[in-house]
């Protein structure tokens, strides 16, 4: 059974179409990077698959788990109970990292385990430091954000994300807002975790990353699945004209 099954999604934010007739799977410990255009969906359609945005109709389901379904032309969701649970079965790591200021490295990752799963603190810990050594940190967690790199601290929202123990990982554009040295630092946590065999959906503009990293990639171009492919077919045989025309430009 695939993690995430995405059908025939479409997504318009009013008369502007961002996604349209969208489908595609991703399966256990498969890592999918998404790459085109900015503007081209590829985020979009990460905030539908984590109900940070609402579709116009198709269905995705997460685990077998349909998130919505389309009845008469239209987009129907489970009740927000359902919505919270079903959710909670992705980790989203966003471009900005979303660090609680006032909450130290490791409070930071502990919150949502504790307050949400309701796991006790000692446990929450105990997995925090965990994963803090993951990502190599561990001798960050006393630390405030603010005294953190932005790859440190991204480093530390991905830990974060993976404290709740989600099914599939979704990552924004994880490195956008950092300089190459630090995105360095997250990248190769990202082909850690994809060694491990984590499922993830990557959205990237880094092609390299992207070959490194992914089993498979899909390329986006308005609103559309326009191309996919295994990793290093993709980017060493690609047919497609305007796929080329796109690793062309990022090339130079």
């Amino acid at each position: 059974m695939s993690i995430l099954s995405v059908e025939h999604v479409c997504k318009s934010f009013g008369s502007f179409e961002a996604l349209k007739n969208v489908s595609l799977t991703v399966e256990k410990g498969e890592a999918v990077a998404i790459i085109g255009s900015s503007g081209s969906g590829k985020s979009t359609l990460l905030r539908c698959v984590n109900n940070l945005e609402k579709i116009t109709s198709g269905a995705i389901s997460i685990d077998g788990e349909y998130l919505v379904t389309t009845q008469n032309g239209r987009a129907v969701y489970q009740s927000e109970k359902q919505l919270r649970r079903i959710c909670m079965k992705t980790g989203m790591v966003f471009q900005q990292f979303n660090l609680f200021p006032h909450m130290t490295a490791i409070e930071n990752i502990t919150v949502a385990p504790i307050r949400i799963l309701g796991q006790n603190r000692a446990d929450a810990l105990a997995n925090a430091r965990r994963l803090l050594d993951v990502v190599g940190l561990a001798d960050k967690a006393d630390n405030y954000p603010a005294q953190l790199s932005g790859g440190q601290q991204q480093r530390i929202a991905i830990a974060r994300a993976l404290a709740i123990g989600p099914d599939i990982m979704l990552f924004d554009e994880p490195t956008s807002a950092l300089d190459p040295e630090l995105t360095a630092e997250v990248t190769n946590v990202i082909a850690k975790l994809a060694a491990e065999d984590i499922t993830m959906m990557i959205v990237t503009h880094e092609m390299e990353f992207a070959r490194r990293c992914a089993d498979r990639v899909l390329f986006f171009d308005s609103g559309e699945v326009v191309a996919q492919g295994a990793a290093a077919e993709f980017f060493q045989n690609q047919e497609n004209e305007r796929v080329r025309r796109f690793l062309s430009s990022i090339e130079k």
